[in-house]
């Protein structure tokens, strides 16, 4: 079937089930395809998770990939991933250093494009998941270290201006980060508490 047909034939099936719904108001499960997906990286090492898991995503859907990331306005020093840098232009070389290194990084079956934008990241992720048609916003989350904070922010702002899903991508605990979880949890009794 060629992929015209096939569109067409989505959009049928998309307009009898919209009909079926319609007539019957009951809750339904709904799917969706993400056969495009933005992926907002941050030049951390939690991004390549992120990205990871996308490309297994449009590996299932045989979709695509924009990688964005995006450069905060800042004073004279700003952090860009984990690096402090100057804003002499070249937080934004290290930004698409970084973008490269990723792009370089997907199977070359995938299509990826990138792209690097300026201002506030949570709006400027939304619009662009909107502008391009996006169905799926994928982004690393950020549990611990210097700008966790920072990046919850993000995508506690991006979960309510977002018109697409958004996937919030754990990076997976080490087997000693594991064990010093649960020490935390379950503190051994014969020692005095932590102070």
């Amino acid at each position: 079937m060629e992929r015209g047909a096939a569109d067409e034939q989505l959009a049928r099936s998309d307009a009898a089930r919209t009909a079926a719904e319609a007539e019957d108001p009951r809750p339904r499960l709904r799917t969706f395809s993400a056969r495009n997906v933005l992926v907002a990286v941050d030049g951390t090492p939690e991004a390549w998770d992120a990205v990871g898991m996308a490309v297994q995503i449009v590996q299932q859907t045989r979709g695509r990939l924009t990688l964005l990331t995006v450069v905060v306005p800042a004073p004279a020093w700003t952090q860009v991933g984990l690096f402090a840098t100057p804003v002499d232009g070249s937080a934004e070389r290290v930004a698409e250093e970084w973008l490269r290194e990723l792009a370089d990084a997907i199977p070359p079956d995938i299509p990826v494009t990138t792209q690097l934008l300026h201002g506030d990241a949570a709006h400027l992720i939304a619009r662009r998941a909107d502008e391009g048609n996006h169905d799926l916003v994928v982004l690393a989350a950020h549990e611990h270290g210097p700008i966790a904070a920072a990046i919850e922010s993000v995508q506690r702002r991006l979960l309510r201006c977002s018109h697409v899903p958004v996937l919030s991508i754990h990076r997976p605990l080490t087997p000693e980060e594991k064990a010093a979880e649960k020490a935390a949890e379950h503190p051994d009794p014969t020692q005095p508490p932590a102070d």
